[in-house]
């Protein structure tokens, strides 16, 4: 028995009919997505650690006096008011905070982490309640900026870009191949514009 090789689809035959246009829509999807990353660069992060010690009460008993202008949220409240965009100030441990931030490049979020960490240790500092005063210690200054390499960005930025240029050009290859018309067939015997 001899096996025959079935037809390939249509559709990859019309797609290997339009592969120029489906590789051109690629290049242009790839330079599109590299052109998309230099515009858009990646966001970098950083952050710092502080120590934050509320003041005792003069009675004894450990109980914190103030109330809550002594908490780390009122003085991450007043951060948030110098430092309006991207600074967190979370609880790690304890009485240990992280002061977290995310900037354009690398050095932008180092140097706002280690301004919004000393703000935070001076805005602790400036609290008293009865002569007894807040502390805050920075304990980690503010660590090297975290953020993805610009050329790998770019690559990857490329690389989603030729896959969605690929898919555009691969449903408009489709699209074209699908709306082709054959050509009319007449009748035999009549010719156009003859009369009978």
């Amino acid at each position: 028995m001899s096996e025959q090789v079935p037809d390939l689809p249509r559709s990859v035959q019309i797609i290997g009919r339009y592969k120029i246009l489906v590789a051109f829509m690629a290049v242009l999807g790839f330079l599109g997505g590299i052109v998309f990353g230099a515009l858009n660069p990646p966001v970098s992060g950083s952050k710092a650690l502080v120590v934050f010690a509320a003041p005792a009460c003069p009675g004894g008993g450990g109980a914190i006096c103030g109330g809550p202008m002594f908490s780390p949220a009122y003085i991450q409240a007043r951060l948030l008011k110098t430092f309006p965009s991207g600074v967190q100030v979370k609880p790690v441990t304890g009485n240990v905070l992280s002061v977290s931030v995310v900037a354009g490049t690398p050095a932008q979020a180092q140097a706002t982490a280690e301004a919004a960490a000393r703000t935070f240790v001076a805005d602790a500092g400036s609290l008293s309640y009865l002569g007894e005063q807040s502390s805050a210690q920075i304990i980690q200054p503010a660590t090297r900026a975290t953020g993805t390499t610009t050329p790998k960005q770019l690559l990857g930025d490329g690389l989603l870009g030729a896959v969605l240029g690929l898919l555009i050009g691969i449903i408009a290859a489709l699209a074209g191949g699908r709306t082709s018309i054959d050509p009319v067939a007449l009748p035999r015997g009549r010719g156009v514009g003859a009369t009978t």
